[in-house]
């Protein structure tokens, strides 16, 4: 015996043999709307509008986040940096340290630190930035292949100068008097937003280390209901667990390549051993231009410093060495599969934060593709249907 399913709007037809093209309609032709409110669901220029529409809060976004960049980049620093320490946080709280009190005095010591470093190095920084006026012509000296252009640059050099000095002419020389103010006022004008701007950083280090769960139970109650709160609560703890692995044992190699960096230059010989290990130990937070900015500088030190082409090259070769045995070998033995990020994204987001935010947005660049990378997926995880054998 066949069931007949009753029908709805008094028609005789069963669910069984209903046709192939009613059931391929839109729901709206279905239910016996008109036929123009069903093909407006599918218009492609409303879909198009919406695409526009997105696009244009992205630019604005990205024009916000540019111009309030003095602001934003040491917030973001500063929370990158919260990942790297949370797990002293927790370990003083277990051990019976109230939140607060670990907060500030990891904050404290992280800031003595970097104080330290700075009056530790800023005498051989001093140093060598005056002496970036020998850099060019020691290497013409030493460098004989580039001989030829750098006199095709000096040639040049020198027609603009007698270009600028009137020679050949009855006009009198140009004259340029730099006012006493300039050099103070572009001291004041680089040294006063680095100040504000550690100081926004340390500030935002202290709020984020003892608000933490307050900003997330803050953030997740603008949601609806309470599904989607828990999705958001679960995609910023894997955030932060995700961080926090990451940049944690990261810090850990850099601390120990910075140090491998120290006993290689003194070894070689080359001056301030400490200041190179300090900028190998930093600059390697940065994917691809961080390394390469440490070969490309001990290089450069190496050809000051050493009288032949082949001692010069000893330092920065040694290091590529080392940097690719890290990266290719040490670092994803101690981290694993964890996060993979794909290399060309992760040179993407270095130059465009680079671009939008300046040598700190490179830094900050792969902490916010990593955080990405984990919203996306999270936003993204469906449900694999089983597969019919």
């Amino acid at each position: 015996m066949t069931h007949m399913s009753k029908p709805k709007n008094g028609s005789s037809q069963t669910t069984e043999k209903r046709p192939e093209r009613e059931r391929s309609a839109p729901p709206s032709a279905r239910n016996g709307e008109p036929a123009a409110a069903a093909l407006a669901d599918y218009d492609p220029w409303a879909r198009a509008s919406q695409v526009a529409l997105v696009g244009l809060f992205v630019m604005a976004l990205l024009c916000c986040a540019y111009v309030a960049r003095s602001v934003i980049v040491p917030v973001v620093l500063a929370w990158v940096i919260a990942t790297i320490v949370l797990p002293i946080i927790k370990w003083m709280q277990e051990r019976g340290v109230p939140r607060v009190v670990a907060a500030i005095a990891v904050t404290f010591a992280l800031a003595l630190l970097i104080a330290f470093l700075l009056v530790l190095l800023s005498t051989p920084i001093s140093l060598w930035l005056g002496r970036a006026s020998e850099v060019g012509v020691l290497l013409q000296q030493k460098l004989q292949s580039m001989s030829q252009p750098l006199a095709v640059l000096e040639e040049i050099r020198k027609a603009l100068n007698a270009i600028g000095s009137g020679v050949g002419s009855g006009q009198p020389a140009l004259k340029v008097e730099q006012q006493a103010e300039t050099m103070v006022t572009t001291i004041f004008a680089i040294v006063t937003p680095a100040v504000s701007q550690f100081v926004l950083c340390i500030g935002a280090l202290v709020f984020y280390l003892v608000y933490q769960q307050r900003l997330r139970s803050a953030v997740v109650t603008f949601l609806g209901d309470r599904e989607a709160r828990l999705s958001a609560l679960r995609t910023l703890s894997d955030i932060d667990e995700q961080m926090t692995a990451y940049f944690g044992t990261f810090t850990i190699v850099n601390v120990c390549l910075g140090l491998v960096t120290v006993a290689l230059t003194w070894l070689v010989g080359l001056p301030n051993p400490l200041l190179w290990g300090v900028l190998a130990g930093v600059l390697n937070y940065v994917p691809y231009l961080g390394p390469a900015t440490v070969i490309g500088t001990l290089g450069v030190v190496g050809l000051l410093t050493f009288p032949t082409l082949g001692e010069a090259l000893v330092a920065p070769l040694v290091f590529l060495a080392i940097v690719a045995v890290e990266g290719q070998f040490l670092t994803p033995a101690l981290m694993g599969r964890r996060l993979e990020l794909n290399p060309f994204a992760v040179f993407l987001a270095i130059a465009f934060s680079t671009w939008l935010w300046g040598p700190v947005g490179a830094f900050v660049a792969v902490p916010l593709l990593m955080a990405l990378t984990v919203a996306l997926g999270h936003a993204f995880a469906e449900e694999k249907p089983e597969l019919p054998e």
